[in-house]
C-alpha cells in the first residue's frame, strides 16, 4: 500500500469524496467489519434511528433539539450535507472539527485501502457512517439520533440497535434500488424495524401502513400511527414558523420552522420522544418545547432573503414538491421566479409538474455533479407547466438572473436539490 503523505484537510477529503466511484451499495457486511476495526464505536452510545421518503430530516433534527435541551450530550448523523461535509455529523449543534475529522479519515483510510476483494471495498457512505459514529464515541456522545441514508433495511446505518425507530411519509423515490412501488418501498424502510423496539410512523397510505403493522407484528415491535392512533393539529402556520398541539403530550408548542407539514413531522418527533421516556430516558418537562423553540433545519422553506424575497427549499420528489408548492400558495401567493436544478435518479418531470405552474418565469439550472440532470432537460420538464424558461448551467449565474427578472413583490424559490441548495448558500454567502 502507498504510504499516504497527506495531513492536509482538504486532500483528507478528497480522497474521500474519491469513494464516491465506488457507487452505491447495499449490505451490512462491510460497515459490520469496518466498525469492528474500528472498536465497535456504535455500541457505544444509544440511538435513535429514523427513516422515510420526506420529512426523515426535520424530525432527526426536532429529535436532537429535544435531547439535547434535556441535557444529554447529543450526536445527529444525517445526509447529505448543504454546504460543508462536516454538517453531517454533528455534536449538541455543532460540526465534527477539522482536525478530528482528518485523524478519522487517516484512521478509515489505512483500513479501506487493506482491503482487496472487490465485494469487500467500502463505499464512501460506508466510511462516512464510520467516521461518523467513531467520532460521536470519541465525542462521549450519549443520545444519538441516525438518520437513513437511503432505503433501511440495507442501509449503512441499519446496524445500530436503537431505543426507537421512526418511519415518515413514504415516496416513490430512488426507485432503481428501492422498487416502484410504494409497498415495496414501504418494506425497504420498514427493515430498520428491530424486535421489540418501538415505532412511530405518521398516517399515510393504507398499503404502507399495512406493509409497518405486519412487520411491526411480526417482530413484536409497538407500532404507534400519529394521525390515526394519537391526534395532533396545526394550530397556526405562517411565515414566521408552525404551532402544532400534540394530543399525546396534551399541549401546543410552536417551532420556527415553515409549512403545515412540519406538524406531522413535529408529532413523529415527540412520539419518539415520548417512547424513549417510557423507556427510562428522562426528559424533563420543558425540553420539549424548548427544543422544538430551537430547532434549525436549513433549506427547507427557509426565507433566507426578504429583499429580494427568496426562498431555498431541498424539495427533490414529486410528493414532497406538492406539499411545498401547496404551502407557497397558501403563504405567498401570487407568482414567482423559480430556479430549479434535479438530480437524474429523481422524477424531474413529478417535481416540474408541482413547482412550474406557480411560476412567472423558471430558471433551468445544474449543480456541479456529474449526478444533475442536464439544464435542457430540466427545461424540458418546465416548458410542460411554465409558458416562460431559460437555461442558466451555472447556480450562482442561475441566481442573478433571477434577481434581475424577478418584480418587488415576486419571491425567487431555488429548489430541485440538496445539492442546488448547497451551491445556491455559497452564493448568499458571496452577496
Amino acid at each position: 500500500m502507498r504510504p499516504w503523505t497527506a495531513v492536509d484537510y482538504g486532500d483528507a477529503l478528497s480522497w474521500l469524496y474519491g469513494r464516491e466511484t465506488m457507487g452505491i451499495k447495499f449490505g451490512l457486511g462491510n460497515i459490520s467489519r469496518l466498525l469492528g476495526k474500528l472498536g465497535d464505536p456504535h455500541r457505544r452510545f444509544r440511538s435513535v434511528h429514523v427513516a422515510g421518503s420526506n420529512g426523515k430530516g426535520s424530525v432527526s433534527a426536532m429529535t436532537a433539539s429535544v435531547l439535547q435541551e434535556a441535557g444529554y450530550a447529543t450526536g445527529l448523523y444525517t445526509s447529505p450535507h448543504l454546504v460543508d461535509f462536516r454538517e453531517r455529523m454533528r455534536v449538541d449543534g455543532k460540526c465534527v472539527p477539522e482536525a478530528d475529522l482528518l485523524k478519522l479519515i487517516e484512521e478509515v483510510r489505512e483500513i479501506a485501502e487493506s482491503t482487496t476483494a472487490p465485494d469487500e471495498r467500502l463505499t464512501f457512505f460506508e466510511l462516512t457512517t464510520g467516521i461518523a459514529f467513531a467520532y460521536f464515541a470519541d465525542a462521549g456522545v450519549e443520545e444519538a439520533v441516525i438518520e437513513v441514508g437511503m432505503g433501511g433495511r440495507l442501509d449503512a446505518t441499519n446496524v445500530i440497535d436503537p431505543d426507537c425507530c421512526a418511519i415518515t411519509r413514504i415516496g416513490l423515490e430512488h426507485t432503481r434500488y428501492l422498487g416502484n412501488t410504494l409497498g415495496a418501498i414501504a418494506g425497504e424502510k420498514a427493515g430498520i424495524i428491530k424486535s421489540g423496539i418501538p415505532v412511530v410512523t405518521v398516517d399515510q397510505e393504507d398499503e404502507v401502513i399495512e406493509v409497518f403493522r405486519r412487520t411491526a407484528a411480526e417482530r413484536g415491535a409497538p407500532l404507534k400511527v400519529v394521525g390515526r392512533d394519537v391526534g395532533f393539529e396545526v394550530v397556526t402556520s405562517t411565515l414566521d414558523g408552525t404551532e402544532v398541539y400534540l394530543e399525546e403530550l396534551d399541549a401546543t408548542v410552536t417551532m420556527p420552522l415553515i409549512g403545515k407539514y412540519q406538524g406531522a413531522n413535529c408529532a413523529v418527533a415527540c412520539g419518539m420522544i415520548a417512547e424513549l421516556m417510557k423507556r427510562g430516558i428522562y426528559v424533563p418537562d420543558g425540553a420539549i418545547p424548548s427544543g422544538l423553540a430551537k430547532v434549525r433545519w436549513p433549506g427547507r422553506m427557509e426565507m433566507v432573503s426578504r429583499s429580494p424575497s427568496i426562498m431555498f427549499d431541498v424539495t427533490h420528489t414529486p410528493d414532497g414538491a406538492r406539499e411545498v408548492a401547496s404551502e407557497i400558495k397558501r403563504l405567498i401567493g401570487g407568482r414567482l421566479v423559480l430556479v430549479m436544478g434535479v438530480l437524474d435518479d429523481k422524477d424531474v418531470e413529478g417535481i416540474a409538474a408541482q413547482f412550474g405552474p406557480l411560476a412567472r418565469v423558471a430558471i433551468s439550472t445544474a449543480p456541479a455533479t456529474s449526478r444533475a440532470f442536464p439544464t435542457g432537460a430540466v427545461a424540458g420538464a418546465l416548458r410542460r407547466h411554465c409558458a416562460s424558461v431559460e437555461e442558466v448551467p451555472e447556480v450562482s449565474r442561475a441566481l442573478d438572473r433571477a434577481v434581475e427578472l424577478t418584480a418587488p413583490e415576486e419571491t425567487i424559490l431555488v429548489t430541485g436539490s440538496l445539492y442546488t441548495i448547497g451551491e445556491a448558500y455559497g452564493w448568499l454567502d458571496g452577496r
